[in-house]
């Protein structure tokens, strides 16, 4: 009898044991990265990463999910036009704890490689011509 109590208490912190080690283990990432070039200079990256950690149970997820974006193209002027873009969300419980972050950026350049324009927006939406 003293040994069956001795193996069920055993098996019973065991079993606690891999219960709280599995709720440690409850985070995925993935990511995902496309390059495509091209002869002429052109060509596009794209990245994507996601991941999500969930501590303690559904209510408790944390998701982060980030993109960039990174395209060149022959333009009219003989030179390139790069356009540069990068998403980022963090969603925490609750509101409070939710980031968002969305940024573009345009480079125009001659034949030359001389910088004809070059623009940002930020997380506002607004384009700002940089100098």
């Amino acid at each position: 009898m003293k040994r069956l109590i001795i193996g069920m208490t055993a098996a019973t912190a065991l079993a606690f044991t891999g219960m709280v080690r599995a709720a440690d283990d409850t985070k995925t990432t993935e990511s995902k990265t496309t390059v495509k070039h091209n002869k002429d200079g052109t060509g596009s990256v794209k990245s994507e990463k996601k991941s999500k950690s969930d501590p303690s149970g559904a209510a408790n997820a944390t998701s982060d999910t980030s993109t960039y974006t990174k395209d060149v193209d022959k333009n009219s002027m003989g030179g390139t036009t790069t356009k540069v873009e990068k998403k980022a969300k963090h969603d925490a419980p609750g509101t409070a704890g939710d980031t968002k972050l969305d940024s573009k950026e345009t480079i125009e350049r001659d034949a030359s490689g001389n910088v004809v324009k070059h623009e940002k927006s930020g997380p506002d939406g607004k384009t700002v011509e940089v100098k």
